[in-house]
C-alpha cells in the first residue's frame, strides 16, 4: 500500500540550526539565540542541548546563564533566519505547485500529481530532503501521510530529525496512541482540562460522542473530529499575507458619541483578533471604515512594522484609526474592520521580552474561556457597558428632539 501524498516538512529550532551550520564549532554544545542588546533579553532558540539540560524559549539569558554557565550566546539574526525560511520555500516550490506557509519552518507540501515528475512521493520526499541539505546545509524532519493533522502529529514524534512514511493503514494506530498535546490544536490549558477528565491520548479524544465533544468548548466537536480522522483540509497555498478577516458592526440607533463608538469599535477587534489567532495568525494591516447616518463613508488603514496579535496590541491600533476615520461631524451608523497582511504567529514573534511573554500567556487563558464559553463571555469592562450606553445615547437624541418639537410647537402658538 503506498503511502500518502501530504508532506511535513517541520525545521526544529530554525535559528538555531541556522547558527550551528555557520559555526560548526557549536555542535554539540548548549547554546541560546537570544535578543542580546535589549533591556530584558530572552533565549529566542536553543540547541538540543541547551533544551536537554533544563533551559526553555522564553527564559531571560541571565537565568539562563546561571542555571547552564557553559551555555554560549549567539545574538539574533532575524534577516539571516527569514533568508533561511524563505529558501526552504522556495525549494519546496520546485517540487510542487501546493506548497503552505505554516509558521517559521513549517510547511505542508502536497506531492499529488507529482508522480510524472519525481516518481513515488516518496522518492520526490527524499529528493527534496537532500536537495535542502546540499542548498542549506539544514536537516529537517519530514512525515509523509494522507492529511496534513496526521503528517504533522508524526513530525513531532519524529522530532528533531528524520523522515517518514506512513501507509493509510498505519495512520490511524500511530496517532491513537499519541500524547493528546501532540494534536494541533491542544495548547496547554485544553491538554490540562483533557486530563483532569482522563483523556491522555490521542485516540481517547477521538472516542468522544457528539455530547461529550460539545462539552470540551466550542472547539470540542472540530477537535474529535480531526482526532478522529473525520476532516481534513486541502494544501493552502494561498500565502497567509493575502488572507483576510472582516466583520462590521451597526449601530442601534445611529451614534456620534466617542466612547460609543471606540468600544464597539475595540469589541469588533477583539472578535476579529480572536478569529485570527485560532488561524495561528498576527496581522500587519489594519483598515476601518464608518458608514454615516447620511450615507456618506470615511476610511482610514495603517500597515505596521511587526504583526498585531494581542487585544491589547489590537485595541491601541484602532483608536487612532477612529480618529482618522472620522471625516464628518453626522452620527455613525455602521463600522467595518478588516485585518489582512497576516504572517504566522509563532513563537518567534511573540517570545521578546519576559512581560510580552506573559501577556502572551495572559491572552491565551482569555480565548480559552472564549472558546469555552462564547466570545462574549469576557471582554473589556468597557464593552460591558457598550448596550447602555447606546441606549442612553438614543434617550438623549429622543430627548433633544422632543424638546426641538416642543420649542417648534411654542414658537407656533406665540405667533
Amino acid at each position: 500500500m503506498a503511502s500518502g501524498t501530504i508532506l511535513h516538512l517541520n525545521l526544529v529550532g530554525l535559528m538555531a540550526a541556522v547558527e550551528e551550520g555557520l559555526e560548526p564549532g557549536l555542535r554539540g554544545r548548549p547554546f541560546a539565540v537570544g535578543n542580546v542588546g535589549r533591556n530584558r533579553p530572552v533565549c529566542l532558540d536553543l540547541s538540543p542541548e541547551a533544551h536537554r539540560a533544563g533551559l526553555r524559549r522564553g527564559m531571560s539569558l541571565d537565568f539562563a546563564r546561571r542555571q547552564l554557565r557553559e551555555l554560549v550566546i549567539k545574538e539574533s539574526r532575524p534577516g539571516l533566519y527569514e533568508r533561511a525560511d524563505a529558501e526552504l520555500f522556495r525549494i519546496a516550490s520546485i517540487f510542487s505547485p501546493l506548497v503552505e506557509r505554516a509558521g517559521t519552518g513549517h510547511l505542508f507540501v502536497d506531492f499529488r500529481g507529482t508522480r510524472g515528475l519525481w516518481g513515488e512521493a516518496v522518492d520526490g520526499v527524499a529528493k527534496l530532503r537532500r536537495e535542502i541539505l546540499e542548498a542549506t546545509g539544514l536537516l529537517p524532519v519530514l512525515a509523509l501521510a494522507s492529511t496534513k493533522t496526521v503528517s504533522k502529529v508524526a513530525t513531532r514524534v519524529m522530532r528533531p530529525t528524520g523522515f517518514i512514511a506512513l501507509e493509510e493503514g498505519e495512520e490511524r494506530g500511530l496517532l491513537r496512541r499519541q500524547p493528546v498535546e501532540l494534536l494541533p490544536g491542544i495548547g496547554p490549558l485544553l491538554r490540562d482540562r483533557l486530563k483532569m477528565l482522563e483523556i491522555e491520548e490521542i485516540g481517547a479524544l477521538g472516542d468522544l460522542d457528539e455530547l461529550s465533544a460539545r462539552a470540551l468548548g466550542p472547539r470540542g466537536p472540530a477537535l474529535r473530529n480531526r482526532a478522529a480522522l473525520l476532516e481534513s483540509s486541502a494544501v493552502d497555498p494561498d500565502p497567509p499575507e493575502r488572507r483576510r478577516i472582516s466583520g462590521s458592526v451597526t449601530l442601534e440607533p445611529d451614534s456620534a458619541d466617542p466612547g460609543v463608538l471606540a468600544q464597539a469599535l475595540r469589541k469588533l477587534a477583539y472578535d476579529l483578533g480572536f478569529s485570527m489567532r485560532c488561524e495561528g495568525l498576527g496581522a500587519r494591516r489594519l483598515g476601518l471604515r464608518l458608514g454615516f447616518s447620511d450615507g456618506e463613508a470615511g476610511t482610514a488603514s495603517v500597515r505596521l512594522s511587526h504583526p498585531l496579535l494581542r487585544d491589547d496590541e489590537l485595541g491601541g491600533a484602532v483608536g487612532p484609526l477612529l480618529s482618522r476615520a472620522r471625516t464628518r461631524r453626522s452620527r455613525v451608523r455602521s463600522l467595518a474592520l478588516e485585518l489582512s497582511e497576516f504572517a504566522s504567529a509563532g513563537p518567534e514573534l511573540d517570545l521578546f521580552t519576559p512581560m510580552e511573554a506573559r501577556l502572551g500567556h495572559l491572552q491565551g487563558a482569555l480565548d480559552a474561556v472564549r472558546r469555552r464559553y462564547g466570545t462574549d463571555a469576557i471582554g473589556s469592562a468597557g464593552a460591558l457597558a457598550l448596550p447602555q450606553a447606546i441606549g442612553a445615547s438614543a434617550r438623549a437624541g429622543a430627548s433633544a428632539r422632543a424638546g426641538a418639537a416642543m420649542g417648534r410647537a411654542a414658537a407656533k402658538a406665540g405667533t
